[in-house]
């Protein structure tokens, strides 16, 4: 009877020791489960989220003209900010009229600050053809555009919305303005 009692005895403790191992084995393979899964943690960049760089040609009245390397999600303002700023000499009516300092920045674009100094022609924009200035198709505002000879209010709205250009020949090839009239001008056009 001895033996049948220890026996019975024997049993009630061994079911209370494997649910209490089996117990602490589910909670170690739930912590590690856990543990290992906030250690690995995987981002998948879409092409837009990776940084590129390009290069832009600050000129004209800043402080430090020059060409300057940014990311690709730089804007107008982070290009002058690069070049110093605005000098002394800088025509800032003008600049705020010509320049959208919210706009995106292309590989290779170039920006030209205004001084006091150069001609205006009285629509608050340097006159493109006898100054030197570079107006770029893909930046400039209607008033501006409209300073280049045969370029008029509706040719000036038709390049605006066919924007953003890959070269200044677009214009004609894509028949925003007459070949004739971008052979006159296109060496007043940047882009």
């Amino acid at each position: 009877m001895k033996d049948i009692f220890s026996g019975v005895m024997a049993s009630k403790w061994l079911l209370p020791c494997f649910a209490v191992i089996g117990g602490l084995l589910v909670f170690i393979g739930v912590f590690r489960g856990i543990r290992e899964s906030s250690l690995v943690q995987v981002e998948y960049l879409s092409p837009e989220d990776e940084e590129t760089s390009i290069v832009v040609d600050v000129e004209g009245a800043v402080v430090n003209p020059g060409v300057y390397e940014l990311t690709s999600r730089s804007r107008i303002k982070d290009a002058l900010v690069s070049a110093g700023g605005l000098s002394e000499s800088a025509d800032r009516e003008r600049v705020v009229k010509i320049f959208n300092m919210a706009q995106s920045l292309k590989d290779g674009q170039k920006i030209y600050v205004p001084s006091l100094a150069e001609k205006d022609t009285g629509a608050g924009y340097p006159e493109a053809g006898n100054s030197g200035l570079l107006i770029n198709i893909n930046t400039a505002g209607a008033m501006e555009l409209d300073t280049l000879e045969g370029i008029g209010e509706s040719r000036a709205k038709a390049i605006i919305e066919g924007r953003p250009y890959e070269s200044v020949e677009e214009l004609a090839t894509r028949k925003v303005i007459p070949l004739s009239v971008l052979e006159k001008i296109r060496e007043n056009l940047s882009f």
